[in-house]
């Protein structure tokens, strides 16, 4: 425990009347929860939309891309300007 952090836990614990030991208990069960929630490893997913199944991803993930010309010709028609 560093300098500070010490001297904070000793001026807490004359404060509420409570020993060192049992002031840092309190303090982790008032705090675990919400120490917990701040620092839990990301789950990964970023959305709650449960993925494909494995044959049905394959499935479309191999269908070739039928709207590419259609995209090609609706960035061709944008108009694109340059700022001075």
């Amino acid at each position: 425990m560093d300098e500070n952090l010490a001297r904070e836990l000793a001026q807490a614990a004359k404060v509420t009347g409570l020993t060192r030991a049992e002031l840092m208990r309190q303090a982790i069960a008032f705090g675990l929860p919400t120490a917990v929630e701040a620092l839990r490893k990301p789950s990964g997913r970023v959305t709650a939309v449960p993925p494909l199944p494995t044959k049905q991803a394959r499935v479309l993930y191999g269908l070739e891309d039928d709207d590419r010309p259609q995209i090609g010709r609706w960035m061709g028609a944008q108009r694109f300007e340059v700022a001075d």
